[in-house]
Formats: C-alpha cells, sequence, structure tokens
C-alpha cells in the first residue's frame, strides 16, 4: 500500500481533493468497488485506488476548526450505494458549533459505517470538516 503522505491535492497532479460537501464526486469513485486495505487514515480500493481521510486542520494556537478522524472501517463486498449524513451541535452560548461527519456505504446489503470525523468550527473562521485526497481515479 503507497500512502498518500501529502495533506493538500495543491501542486499534486496525481491527487483529486473531495471535500465534505461533495457526495457525488465520492460516490463517483466508492461505486462498484470494495475496501481492499485499510492503514491510519487511507483506504486502497480493489483497483488500487488509495484515498486518505484528512481531517481539517484549525488554529494553531486554540481549538477552533480542529477535526478528527475517529472511525475507518473495511468493506469485503462491492459498495453499491453511498452517503452521507452531518450532525451538530451548538454549543450552551450558541457560539461554537461541532460537527460529526459521517461516510456511511452498503454492501451485501448491510449499511457499513465507512468512516467519521468530528470536530468543532469553533468561530467558523479555520474551516470544518474533512477533504479526501485520492490517487488513481479522475473525478
Amino acid at each position: 500500500m503507497t500512502l498518500i503522505e501529502q495533506t493538500s491535492a495543491w501542486g499534486r497532479d496525481d491527487l483529486v481533493a473531495i471535500d465534505e460537501d461533495e457526495t457525488s464526486r465520492l460516490r463517483e469513485v466508492l461505486l462498484g468497488h470494495s475496501v481492499k486495505k485499510i492503514a491510519v487514515d487511507h483506504l486502497e480500493l480493489d483497483d488500487g485506488t488509495m484515498l486518505r481521510i484528512v481531517p481539517n486542520e484549525g488554529c494553531g494556537g486554540c481549538g477552533n476548526g480542529w477535526y478528527e478522524l475517529t472511525d475507518l472501517n473495511e468493506v469485503d463486498n462491492i459498495i453499491t450505494s453511498v452517503s452521507v449524513e452531518t450532525t451538530s451541535k451548538r454549543n450552551e452560548d450558541d457560539y461554537e458549533q461541532a460537527y460529526t461527519y459521517r461516510v456511511f456505504v452498503v454492501a451485501g446489503d448491510k449499511r457499513i459505517n465507512l468512516f467519521t470525523v468530528d470536530g468543532d468550527d469553533g468561530n467558523g473562521y479555520y474551516g470544518t470538516g474533512y477533504v479526501v485526497l485520492v490517487r488513481g481515479v479522475d473525478v
């Protein structure tokens, strides 16, 4: 498994970046494939396509915008459906927004949580969510 070491697709012609709002592009990559291997924050599909889930990296001096990959799972059967569920929760002063992004797939008639990214936008200035870096496919 050749890991993707970049955290951004900028300047890399062999990488495609798909963010949390681009479910249709993620669907194009995953449908009709199974997950052959997983490692730390990477998935390798049965055709050799590599995906790296990169949670948003927020402020260097505070907790605003920081996200983490909290779940990553194998999928032995062919993926027939992909959906993204986003849940949010505001804190008591209605200032900060915490999000959970879950990518679900259906394979072998089972709904599987492929990966989950959790975090907190804080003041909203430092971003949210995740990006999936993909090598080996054009979408």
